[in-house]
């Protein structure tokens, strides 16, 4: 997965111990990320406990304005099989519709039950 690496200097959320593998810039500003947890990962024994990785879409433009501030989680997902868990992350952070509609579904008010 080296290869999916793009501006990935740039780090997880503010004092997390996520690792970014894939980043890249949204059109009119900002970005979207595919993240691991690094320490979920590193603590989990060969084929142990489930990995779990986040795509996080970042829409202010400037960056000033996103200081002390945490980009919105879109997605979550845990698995035990780090090829397939990374295999959808990438898929989602790909898809500027897909990325829209995961995070108006994210934001939207629950269904109230009358």
């Amino acid at each position: 997965m080296l290869d999916q690496h793009q501006d990935a200097e740039h780090g997880g959320h503010e004092g997390g111990p996520e690792t970014p593998l894939y980043r890249r810039p949204m059109p009119g500003g900002g970005y979207v990320q595919v993240e691991l947890d690094a320490s979920a990962a590193e603590a989990a024994p060969e084929g142990g406990a489930a990995l779990r990785g986040r795509v996080v879409m970042e829409r202010r433009a400037d960056p000033g304005r996103r200081y002390g501030h945490r980009a919105p989680v879109v997605a979550e997902l845990v698995g035990d099989d780090r090829d397939t868990l990374m295999t959808d992350l990438f898929q989602l952070a790909r898809d500027n519709a897909a990325l829209a509609r995961s995070l108006m579904q994210r934001h939207a008010p629950p269904d109230r039950a009358d």
